[in-house]
């Protein structure tokens, strides 16, 4: 059975994690652009290989970031909170 607390705790923490994935996202693609914009104007890179090297640059450290950036775990006073709740 659910009560108007449990939904308001899902809820909250549905919320922050979407929060979350939104920032995530938008550090990465202001990463990307930001190479984008910095190789542009430095510019004339003609060689494949000067190019693979600013797609590497744009595209894999966002990548890693969204992978390995964890939502924080609970401390022990919210966890104690939750369950008092």
């Amino acid at each position: 059975m659910c009560t108007p607390r449990q939904r308001r705790r899902a809820r909250g923490a549905y919320t922050f994690g979407m929060q979350l994935n939104s920032i995530k996202i938008t550090v990465a693609a202001f990463w990307a652009l930001a190479i984008c914009v910095a190789a542009f104007l430095v510019g004339n890179f003609q060689s494949s290989l000067q190019w693979a090297v600013i797609v590497s640059l744009a595209i894999l450290p966002p990548f890693v970031m969204v992978w390995r950036w964890k939502e924080p775990r609970p401390s022990m006073s919210e966890s104690i909170q939750d369950a008092l709740r």
